[in-house]
């Protein structure tokens, strides 16, 4: 071996020193990278556990709601004028045929006083069969607070569905966005995908929204991709520098529906008749694709818990 004068050997061992520093950093790196992701996964797995303890102290015990009466009749007596039947209305009928699909979610109603202990935010419940969305729905003053807020006030994901200030909590507007994070692993907003699959959306058409005195039945009239712009951006101004709402101006429904159609996105569906502003109207967002994942309910029936008899 040749013979290295003193400043080469500082040098190699220089480099060496600086190539075993990056190679910790790499390791310290990757070894945080991996925690963060093992502690986020253990977060969401123990929020998911959380909503469905929450679910199964909340609903208990089914309470059966009556179904619509049916129809009485009587044998008259030879002499006497004939008793008139009850003629269904269009909402018994469609209530009958959809306790024969959906019983257990038409029969069972959240107790909001274990909802309150819970969280005094949540105004509201939602449940869409065949997926994991089985969530309750919340509000704050603070504009996208459980963006990043959990049931608990805790910060961070999975954080919690909610309404923004635009909306009320009696669920009556015309026009009601209800947000959720697209999780990886599919809680939260994150199975609404499934509704990208036109066989999943033939056979779950409706989703269940429970208040504390009636279960509303939505039926799906649009799903899509479309743009991140707020769906109620003509709806705002801009007051000392932040964004309020101002009023309703109608066209929502039109808009959107516009705006879907711009959009080419072939896996869009727009139901026949198309919703308008008459409807009252849910629409459950999420992210993918780096655009906006919606899933347009129509409400099309209200069942009063404490009669059992279907209203519009």
């Amino acid at each position: 071996m040749g013979y290295q004068s003193w400043d080469e050997v500082k040098r190699k061992r220089g480099i060496r020193r600086v190539l075993l520093i990056i190679l910790l950093l790499l390791l310290l790196g990757g070894a945080g990278f991996a925690g963060y992701h093992y502690y986020r996964d253990w977060k969401e797995k123990k929020a998911q556990k959380n909503y469905e303890e929450l679910k199964e102290r909340a609903f208990g015990t089914p309470s059966v709601t009556p179904s619509p009466a049916e129809p009485s009749v009587t044998e008259p007596a030879a002499t006497s004028t004939p008793v008139p039947t009850h003629t269904p209305t269009e909402e018994e009928m469609l209530f009958a045929a959809l306790l024969e699909k959906y019983e257990e979610y038409l029969t069972i109603h959240p107790d909001f006083t274990i909802l309150h202990q819970e969280n005094e935010d949540i105004f509201a419940y939602i449940s869409v069969p065949n997926t994991i969305v089985d969530y309750p729905i919340l509000a704050h003053e603070i504009e996208d607070y459980y963006l990043d807020h959990n049931l608990d006030h805790s910060t961070g994901y999975p954080g919690c569905l909610y309404i923004q200030n635009c909306n009320t909590t009696t669920l009556n507007d015309p026009f009601t966005i209800v947000y959720g994070h697209n999780m990886n692993n599919g809680t939260m907003f994150g199975s609404l995908h499934k509704y990208d699959d036109p066989e999943f959306l033939a056979e779950n058409k409706y989703f269940f929204v429970y208040q504390e005195r009636r279960v509303m039945v939505y039926e799906i009239v649009v799903v899509s991709y479309i743009t991140t712009e707020h769906l109620l951006s003509d709806d705002y101004i801009k007051v000392d520098g932040k964004w309020k709402f101002d009023k309703f101006d109608g066209y929502e429904t039109a808009r959107m529906i516009k705006r879907i159609r711009e959009g080419n996105d072939a896996r869009s569906f727009i139901a026949t008749p198309e919703p308008t502003d008459e409807d009252t109207l849910m629409v459950l967002s999420t992210c993918g694709e780096g655009k906006r994942f919606i899933v347009v309910g129509k409400r099309v029936l209200v069942v009063p818990t404490d009669r059992g008899i279907p209203m519009k």
